[in-house]
């Protein structure tokens, strides 16, 4: 690579059409888009350290687009539905799937990955809930890359320290848990730390909770992750009460202003307070380098928190910074029985929220076959792991061989080996295991006008961060307009593409 960073992989791992004096795609050029980030953004990031070789095994050229998150979506969607033909692959967030699959608008790509031809990579190292979002009923149309899900980042030395863990229980009466399993836990832990000046590396008062929560960003995600455990209705199977998030899958009512909803997005009015004033209008970037610098006891977010605490430039808490899969709350809605149920013992809730950004190919794209060989080879094991261990990609871990044994095949000394603490390493690649493969699961939403229900939502939220609305005026609003979406789209189209999407079968 330009970094002379090696990457080892086999002939047999590139596939037939790369080696020695082969040119396969030689003329060719290709045109793949990305949310807007730069050589060294998240995502978009390793499309330009490895178009460099692509193009040397490939003998084609590379046209990196990059677009704004707020442009991205609706740019891909003009190419579509014109059918022009003007890019050839989209990296893609999940949630677009309910758009372009059903359509016609995405290349089914199981074909060739069965000839052995390309870069070689597998769906089979992917927990069921994060394959569901690269297929389509069973069809593959995405490429691996990414696994996004939510899990919570702690101080570990602050909350094992016997100072902050006596004060804990002489004001709360019990003892300080590490981690903690409930929510209900994480807010007292919160209030605890908030305002102190835990941290020796500045003389302000440090926070509770960061978290990320601009408007038009990607705070809508806290809402998601941190409700479910509110809001869903733990059991076997899914039903019309059961395992269900976002609607009601016998008409498509919405159910984002259901009681267990409203008490969760209450919480988080009240967890948001532990924090700094500030983060109302803080992307990503700002929430986690605030955690970095050691500001905060708790952030909740994605894989890159754990792969950024390791880096010396960025973060003052590597060897600190512990994980642990989200925890779930002491209350949650009975939709069956239409009452609060309280449990001191939850059940943990994984989730998959996030893009899980990862390449799809057009449909319109005259050059599939090149298209798919450089997506493909981002996808190989050796590709994989590099991405996952460097925290500036925004590839996130969540394949059997990035988890350690007996949970999948990595082994600790390799992780120690790229820069990481072994403590900080086993929490996190813990926390993600548990996470993808917990018994209850947020349904992810993949219908048509996904992107619009989720802008809706994101921007109510944002009113009731602010205290424009209350948390039941800002959910009941986004019921309303959830309504005239699904009516103006068609109910009965979008039922049928929720019930897939979910795996109701009724």
């Amino acid at each position: 690579m330009a970094d002379g960073t090696v990457i080892k992989t086999s002939r047999g791992e590139l596939g037939s059409l790369f080696g020695p004096g082969k040119k396969p795609f030689a003329g060719k050029e290709i045109s793949i888009t990305v949310n807007s980030g730069g050589p060294k953004g998240g995502i978009s990031g390793p499309l330009h350290s490895f178009r460099p070789i692509w193009e040397e095994l490939s003998g084609g050229k590379l046209n990196i687009v990059e677009l704004p998150f707020g442009e991205h979506y609706t740019k891909m969607m003009l190419d579509l539905r014109l059918g022009t033909g003007q890019y050839d692959g989209f990296m893609v967030g999940a949630f677009w799937y309910g758009d372009i699959v059903p359509s016609g608008y995405a290349f089914p790509i199981d074909d060739l990955m069965a000839t052995g031809e390309h870069p070689k990579w597998s769906y089979a190292s992917m927990p069921p809930p994060l394959r569901r979002l690269y297929q389509w009923q069973g069809v593959g149309y995405g490429v691996l890359n990414d696994a996004d899900g939510q899990v919570l980042y702690y101080r570990r030395d602050m909350l094992n320290d016997p100072k902050w863990r006596t004060g804990f229980k002489r004001k709360y009466g019990y003892e300080l848990p590490v981690p903690p399993k409930t929510w209900q836990q994480v807010l007292d832990i919160s209030r605890f730390f908030k305002g102190k000046n835990w941290d020796a590396n500045d003389p302000k008062p440090d926070s509770g909770m960061v978290l990320h929560l601009k408007v038009g960003e990607q705070g809508h995600y806290h809402f998601q992750s941190l409700s479910a455990s509110f809001a869903i209705t733990p059991g076997k199977k899914v039903d019309r009460y059961h395992n269900v998030y976002w609607f009601d899958p016998t008409d498509m009512t919405p159910l984002i202003d259901s009681p267990g909803h409203v008490k969760a997005l209450e919480f988080l009015l009240d967890l948001h307070k532990t924090g700094p004033a500030a983060q109302v209008g803080w992307s990503l970037g700002e929430a986690w380098d605030y955690f970095l610098r050691g500001k905060a006891i708790f952030v909740y977010s994605w894989g890159d928190v754990g792969a950024l605490c390791q880096d010396a430039l960025r973060s003052k808490i590597q060897g600190k910074c512990a994980a642990a899969m989200l925890p779930s709350s002491e209350t949650y809605w009975d939709y069956e029985k239409k009452k609060f149920i309280d449990n001191k013992n939850p059940g943990p809730v994984g989730n998959t929220t996030g893009g899980t950004w990862h390449g799809v190919i057009s449909a319109f794209s005259a050059n599939v076959e090149a298209t798919y060989s450089f997506l493909a080879l981002m996808a190989i094991k050796p590709v994989s792991i590099w991405n996952a261990n460097n925290g500036w990609t925004g590839v996130d871990p969540g394949f059997t061989y990035q988890f350690l044994a007996p949970e999948g095949e990595a082994k600790l000394e390799d992780y120690v080996k790229a820069g990481w603490d072994a403590a900080d390493v086993k929490d996190y690649l813990k926390a993600y295991y548990d996470n993808f493969t917990a018994p209850t699961m947020l349904a992810y939403l993949r219908i048509p006008g996904t992107f619009e229900y989720w802008d809706i939502l994101d921007k109510n939220l944002s009113a009731a961060m602010s205290g424009t609305l209350s948390a039941r005026e800002a959910l009941g609003r986004t019921a309303r307009s959830w309504q005239q979406i699904t009516d103006r789209i068609g109910r009965a189209k979008q039922l049928k593409a929720y019930r897939a999407a979910i795996g109701y079968k009724g």
